[in-house]
């Protein structure tokens, strides 16, 4: 509200947490047991939805687990069957 008059400045005052997650994320990226640890996490979370809808959505359910992984820079590359 008060830095409108400061270009360039409003973005950084105005989005301090902008620069606390992109630290966050730059230090997952670059920390490879962060990163298996959430590709367990991730792979756990693909079977209980798996199970619970029966197994009716895996496809939507593993494009939406890969999508999200890259998303966070984890862009793992598995052997999934059915999978090219």
């Amino acid at each position: 509200m008060g830095n409108r008059g400061m270009p360039g400045v409003s973005s950084v005052v105005s989005h301090p947490r902008k620069e606390l997650w992109m630290g966050i994320f730059d230090r997952f990226k670059s920390s490879r047991a962060a990163q298996d640890k959430a590709g367990d996490m991730s792979d756990a979370a693909e079977k209980q939805v798996n199970k619970k809808t029966g197994d009716k959505y895996t496809d939507k359910v593993d494009d939406a687990q890969q999508k999200a992984e890259g998303a966070m820079g984890m862009d793992r590359n598995r052997d999934r069957p059915g999978q090219p």
